[in-house]
């Protein structure tokens, strides 16, 4: 092989990686600004339990930052289970309204979205606080990845929808919102952290010495989860967490934009939580 021709192939070869890392730019670019049409955004309003707080403004932001979602983001079911747009408009909505009021960022949109019909089985390889690591793997309502997946339980999102207390769609995306900010363990990007890391330090401490009649006992094993379920007491039980950890409210109210407490969020049904463990 002459030089021209394996400096050719070398080029090619350039040329295609750099094609290929720039698609999904290059993607969102041609097809210009992702939209849902007149349908498919009722149904993701009123899918939402929350959607008697949503104002113009609000309704209008909820669905571009679904729409860029949707337009972005694979969905795939597992073991079987078939997702349907209905099904993918549920998760988008809840995902997008923990970025309602995000400043000055919100979280990096996962590559892939995996959906089993329920709870699934995740190998366990953290160490427990004796340093052993379990060899049976963990039953689980979802789980978040920082390289860009989100797993989740349909029967669980199902649940959420109808008024369980854990909510596995804002679990796992709020862990999504903690990983846009890596310098802060337990908090969203935000322009300043001074009053939140305070006032969840507090909130943390307090439930892992006396534990929380609304926020899980799941939330007292690190700052991180404590975030993603101070989230999903925020939204399931507004009123409750506002009762119960006021400033914790308060400063969760202001960062979502919203006011989960006074409204009574419209539930599917009544239903009983899961109480699987979420990642």
């Amino acid at each position: 092989m002459n030089i021209v021709a394996a400096l050719s192939i070398v080029v090619g070869a350039l040329i295609a990686a750099g094609l290929i890392m720039a698609y999904p730019r290059l993607r969102r670019r041609w097809r210009g600004p992702a939209r849902l049409d007149r349908e498919e955004a009722r149904t993701l309003v009123e899918q939402l339990p929350w959607r008697d707080l949503l104002d113009a403004r609000r309704r209008a932001r909820l669905i571009g930052l679904s729409a860029r979602l949707l337009a972005d983001v694979r969905f795939v079911g597992c073991n079987g289970l078939e997702v349907t747009r209905a099904m993918q408009l549920a998760v988008a909505g809840q995902a997008s309204i923990l970025c309602l009021g995000a400043q000055p960022g919100i979280f990096a949109l996962p590559g892939e979205i995996l959906i089993y019909p329920d709870a699934f089985y995740i190998p366990r390889d953290a160490p427990d606080e004796h340093g052993l690591i379990d060899d049976l793997p963990m039953l689980a309502s979802g789980e978040a990845w920082q390289e860009g997946r989100v797993i989740l339980s349909w029967s669980d999102v199902e649940d959420a929808l109808a008024g369980a207390a854990d909510n596995v769609v804002l679990h796992e995306f709020a862990h999504l919102l903690d990983f846009a900010a890596p310098d802060t363990a337990g908090a969203p990007p935000m322009a300043r952290t001074d009053s939140w890391s305070a006032t969840f330090s507090e909130a943390f401490e307090s439930l892992r010495c006396d534990g929380s009649p609304v926020i899980d006992m799941y939330g007292a094993e690190n700052p991180t989860e404590f975030f993603a379920v101070a989230v999903e007491a925020f939204f399931q039980r507004g009123a409750a967490l506002y009762r119960a950890h006021p400033s914790l409210y308060t400063l969760l109210a202001a960062y979502f934009d919203l006011d989960t407490a006074t409204e009574t969020p419209r539930f599917a049904s009544s239903s009983a939580s899961a109480g699987l463990p979420i990642g």
